[in-house]
């Protein structure tokens, strides 16, 4: 049974940031309309609303949120984007080349990122892809999508390991960072590349991987140390795609999350060691309770953990539509605080599900997470 919050009104609010946050996303502040990157989707812009970067992942969450979001964002406006994040995609994977990690728009530091490659990106990428085929705004780019699953098979050790990030060149070294290291945050690239299969044979090896890494956690999802919640919830959306049935452990594993709630209703980076209240977590808190209350899993959190939520997320959609990364005051330096495109995603699909969930709407399934 979907459960529905009492004490709130119809969801206005939460529908109308929601709605400013879909003409920001669909701004060319957000994907780039000429030059070299044309298509492309930015990851943050800078103090002057200009995209720094583009690059692969945040192009894939952008084409799976077109999908999504279809409907509300205009179907005409969702294809032309759909075709131009496409094209820069097939222009990234000419020739047999590798898409840069993060291409930069401005003059920039060397990023450790561009030494390597990493399974979580170009999983995201073949997603969205995928993604905007069954939604109809693009024809399915197979040879491109064969590339991309070529590229993901690379990641597969021989003893069936699915290895986070792989350098480039000799004598590259990674940061040991929780995405360099690998670990359960994968099952959610893992399922997404399983979704693929719709499309296009995977390796076996490949498939095997992808199995064996959502078997690894069945026993033990509520259990799963919590660390940095933002992996750590990538974990809970990857098992309810990949293993539906751990639903009431991805329950209780959410529930743990929202016990560290901030008294604005906002969640820590981690459960020790950063309090910074980052807006792409309560974004994902948000999506996956409402989910569990849709399937009516026992262990889902309560209308008021998830009215919290909401409540967190649309004070930080401001009047143009865009969202943060973090407040101001935790922009080290004073610098002021710069919007932030995966979050806008993330906050517009949990804004405009909550607000229909208000009115007694359920959210699609779990395999429409950005």
């Amino acid at each position: 049974m979907l459960h529905s919050p009492q004490r709130l009104d119809s969801g206005a609010a939460f529908a109308a940031a929601a709605a400013r946050l879909r003409g920001w996303l669909l701004s060319d502040q957000v994907q780039q309309q000429q030059g070299l990157h044309a298509g492309g989707v930015a990851g943050a812009l800078d103090a002057g609303g200009r995209a720094r970067y583009v690059y692969p992942e945040i192009t894939g969450y952008f084409l799976h949120w077109l999908a999504e979001a279809r409907n509300q964002a205009g179907l005409d406006a969702a294809r032309v984007a759909a075709a131009r994040a496409t094209d820069w995609t097939l222009r990234q994977f000419a020739d047999g080349a590798l898409p840069q990690t993060r291409a930069y728009l401005v003059d920039a530091e060397h990023d450790w990122r561009n030494d390597a490659s990493f399974f979580f990106d170009l999983a995201m990428l073949l997603r969205g892809l995928c993604a905007a085929s069954e939604a109809r705004l693009i024809a399915p780019p197979l040879s491109t999508l064969q590339c991309i699953v070529a590229e993901l098979q690379r990641f597969v050790s021989p003893d069936g390991e699915i290895h986070a990030a792989r350098t480039l060149h000799a004598g590259a070294q990674l940061p040991t960072r929780w995405s360099t290291i690998g670990g359960a945050f994968e099952v959610k690239a893992s399922s997404r590349v399983m979704l693929a299969a719709r499309y296009l044979a995977l390796p076996q090896d490949l498939v095997d991987a992808c199995e064996s890494l959502a078997d690894r956690y069945l026993e033990s999802p509520a259990r799963m140390a919590l660390d940095m919640l933002h992996p750590t919830l990538y974990f809970a959306e990857g098992m309810l795609v990949a293993r539906p049935r751990t639903a009431p452990g991805i329950g209780l594993l959410l529930r743990r999350c929202l016990e560290l709630q901030h008294a604005d209703g906002s969640l820590p980076e981690a459960d020790r060691g950063s309090a910074v209240p980052r807006s792409d977590i309560i974004a994902q808190a948000l999506r996956v309770g409402l989910l569990l209350h849709a399937n009516g899993v026992d262990n889902a959190p309560h209308a008021d953990a998830l009215h919290r939520l909401a409540a967190a997320l649309v004070e930080r959609v401001d009047d143009s539509g865009r969202i943060a990364f973090v407040p101001d005051a935790f922009v080290p330096d004073s610098k002021r605080a710069q919007p932030n495109i995966w979050c806008g995603m993330f906050a517009e699909q949990a804004l405009r599900w909550y607000a229909g969930w208000c009115n007694g709407q359920r959210p699609p399934s779990a395999e429409w997470l950005v």
